[in-house]
């Protein structure tokens, strides 16, 4: 009477062991997968375009489309800030008395554009402060970005995001060149994104010294309600390289010879 149920018994453990070691096995393979984050759940990422990294395979032309299509947006966006500062600025001019916290704010901003601000600002100080913040042409960035980057490619933009060869003077601020002449100290700085690079050569463009020229025809331009007409403007580039007009002849070429691929670009990154 016992053996129908040994046998039953027997026969339960058996199951019930294959049960166990199928479920270990199973947890065992799933555990795998599980990846744990020791970044706390505030944390705010930036979210950064990747490198251009073209195929071998892929033509001048395309690997132009490419670069464009990535700087573009970013161009037109910070240039669309600057927009948005100076028509606060025009707004501002226009009021009859500043009250403190104008006055506070512009004399910040005017600091900024290296213009020195009165408490009573005047014409001429409303004039210097207004001709520095004003856009770049985006044909003559874009331009210039594709000429100091090699078109992306470089190793100041792959490794830090530098696309307008700007240079720092402080150990360790950027990337040495290789080839840098014995003596010198300059680094090319180094960008945390793409952005930072863009903002950071409109800024030097709109506040320089070296670039008054240009400023100047940009000014004259405004004042005739013209377009800001990029191979006009890049004629005040002549500090921006050793090269001088050299150097602005071959920012005109690359204006003319890729404003149908700039036009034609897209606008959203």
């Amino acid at each position: 009477m016992q053996r129908p149920t040994l046998k039953l018994t027997l026969k339960t453990r058996i199951l019930l062991t294959i049960s166990l070691w199928l479920l270990a096995l199973l947890f065992s393979s799933c555990s795998t997968n599980i990846q744990f984050s020791n970044q706390p759940e505030s944390t705010q990422y930036v979210i950064v375009p990747k490198p251009l990294k073209p195929s071998h395979k892929t033509s001048a032309s395309q690997k132009k489309q490419q670069f464009f299509a990535y700087l573009k947006p970013i161009v037109i966006s910070e240039n669309n800030r600057i927009l948005h500062l100076r028509q606060q600025l025009m707004h501002l001019k226009e009021t009859t008395a500043l009250d403190q916290h104008q006055l506070s704010w512009l004399q910040h901003i005017a600091a900024d554009y290296n213009v020195s601000m009165a408490t009573h600002p005047g014409y001429e100080q409303w004039r210097q402060l207004l001709d520095r913040v004003d856009i770049v042409p985006l044909e003559m960035a874009l331009a210039q970005a594709a000429n100091e980057s090699a078109w992306g490619q470089s190793r100041f933009a792959r490794q830090g995001n530098n696309y307008f060869g700007q240079w720092c003077y402080q150990k360790g601020c950027g990337l040495v060149p290789k080839q840098r002449a014995g003596g010198a100290h300059h680094e090319v700085r180094r960008f945390t994104s793409p952005t930072q690079s863009v903002r950071a050569y409109l800024r030097n463009i709109n506040r320089s010294t070296a670039y008054a020229e240009f400023r100047a025809i940009r000014h004259s331009l405004r004042v005739q309600r013209k377009p800001l007409d990029a191979q006009r403007l890049a004629v005040g580039l002549k500090s921006y390289s050793e090269r001088g007009m050299a150097y602005v002849r071959t920012i005109q070429t690359m204006i003319r010879s890729n404003r149908q691929l700039i036009l034609q670009s897209p606008t959203d990154s």
